[in-house]
């Protein structure tokens, strides 16, 4: 069986404007066929763009176990988030040592989980809601 056809594909961004103080973190859900499954997003205070972008993840594996989604394609614009939750990098930092702990929770409810590095351009749809949210 192609896994491709039976997984659920995501986006995850956070975007952060460090001159107003604000960060927004959000995911979007497609379906196996490509359609829009949801979307999501939320506003967070003063935040470091690394930090935002875990708490995009948090919030995106949250919605899709709550949608009982076991099956994910994650493509994730930040190269450092994808390295580190595929075991490449090692987390240094205790903030995002956290953050990145409570994702590895999560990710074990699912039977199919994988990170993508996908460039900005490709993960405009996410990275649109980003920047809506903080205006």
């Amino acid at each position: 069986m192609d896994l491709s056809s039976t997984s659920y594909i995501s986006h995850a961004d956070g975007s952060s404007h460090s001159s107003q103080n604000l960060a927004s973190a959000t995911w979007a859900i497609f379906t196996p066929m490509h359609m829009l499954f949801l979307s999501n997003g939320v506003r967070i205070g003063s935040i470091t763009n690394n930090q935002v972008e875990y708490d995009a993840m948090i919030g995106l594996l949250i919605n899709a176990l709550t949608h009982r989604i076991f099956h994910l394609h994650d493509h994730l614009d930040s190269l450092l988030l994808v390295m580190q939750l595929n075991g490449v990098y090692h987390v240094h930092n205790q903030v995002l040592s956290r953050k990145y702990l409570r994702v590895k929770l999560f990710v074990r409810e699912f039977e199919i989980i994988t990170f993508s590095h996908v460039l900005r351009a490709q993960n405009n749809y996410v990275n649109a809601i980003a920047n809506n949210i903080l205006d």
